[in-house]
């Protein structure tokens, strides 16, 4: 199918190109007035202390949408981009960017307290502006029937209604968050994050940063109910880096979170296997990531395979509640050597 097929492909047309233009915007979202510079498309993912790691000829496979729309295509698929061009959005400042994320940017990454800090604040910066812009995307009853030609008052189904209601509240949920780690960020509160790290000996074949609301665990076990509207939801980011010396899955939140983050993390350090653990917590949860060329291009057909399915599973971590733990099932896929759980 291409927008040739759809009965009104003006409307739907008109309807992408907003939806284009609302994620290319262009705000500064450090907690400060005084921005300098034009707003620039901010890395999550540090390009020389990061992806340089596991870049094959200044390259990496990440997710990019797909050309053509049609039903027997995915809206998106895994292919090889420029370093420049993954992991970015219209977030900061140029100031501000070098200025907040320099601890991250040009030392040694050594978990100081600062260096963790800022990494969760990033990976939220990034949610705060694409969730909100998810929500004001979602298309209205009046923009299905100018797509569709239908007459007449449509109304949304409850599953629709629901998940419309649920992505508004996750925006307001991590605006919370960034509004919380604003002030921390002022007053240089450092500590006021929980972190935990899965420390592996080998640098990852995937890297990844994000953040989101668990709502199970690996084993299934429910953590938080996302159709009550009322409950109290919580944030995790998570982090899969290089160091110095091999990489390190990191994850933190707020002190005053309820029990979800650490549960969460407590069944991901649980594995026997903590290599295979850690990519489905990347591929399950996140399209965040950047993976090396040279791995990706070694493992066979059906790995491959299995891992775009994983990717391709909109539910995320709700799939955990349906399925056995992962690692359980899935091929291996990579092996970064004894994983060592640290806390901060």
């Amino acid at each position: 199918m291409s927008l040739s097929d759809i009965h009104n492909p003006k409307a739907a047309a008109e309807f992408l190109a907003q939806f284009r233009k609302r994620f290319n915007t262009k705000n500064c979202m450090a907690p400060y007035e005084n921005h300098e510079g034009s707003i620039i498309s901010a890395h999550t993912l540090s390009v020389e202390a990061m992806l340089r790691k596991i870049a094959i000829d200044s390259h990496v496979y990440s997710i990019v949408p797909s050309k053509r729309i049609a039903r027997d295509t995915f809206p998106f698929e895994v292919k090889l981009r420029g370093l420049r061009d993954v992991s970015v959005f219209n977030g900061f400042c140029k100031k501000h960017d070098v200025e907040l994320f320099a601890c991250l940017e040009t030392e040694p990454f050594y978990f100081k307290r600062k260096q963790l800090f800022m990494l969760a604040y990033r990976n939220v910066a990034r949610e705060c502006y694409l969730k909100r812009k998810q929500a004001e995307s979602l298309p209205a009853p009046e923009d299905f029937a100018a797509i569709h030609g239908i007459d007449g008052d449509l109304e949304l189904s409850y599953a629709a209604t629901m998940f419309q209601t649920a992505s508004l509240r996750g925006a307001e949920d991590v605006e919370t968050l960034k509004s919380t780690l604003d002030s921390y960020l002022i007053s240089e509160s450092w500590d006021r994050l929980v972190t935990r790290a899965i420390i592996f000996p080998k640098t990852p074949s995937v890297l990844a940063t994000w953040a989101f609301q668990p709502f199970f665990d690996m084993d299934g076990q429910k953590l938080q109910d996302f159709e009550n509207l009322e409950a109290d939801m919580s944030q995790i980011c998570v982090s899969l880096i290089p160091i110095e010396n091999g990489g390190a899955l990191i994850f933190s939140w707020l002190d005053t979170s309820n029990p979800a983050p650490d549960k969460f993390f407590q069944s991901v350090v649980k594995s026997s296997d903590l290599t295979t653990a850690t990519i489905h917590t990347v591929f399950d949860n996140t399209e965040n990531f950047a993976i090396n060329p040279q791995w990706y291009d070694n493992l066979s057909q059906e790995k491959r395979d299995y891992i775009f399915s994983r990717i391709i599973d909109v539910e995320q971590n709700v799939t955990y509640f349906k399925n056995q733990r992962p690692e359980k099932t899935a091929p291996v896929l990579d092996d970064w050597g004894k994983g060592n759980v640290a806390d901060f």
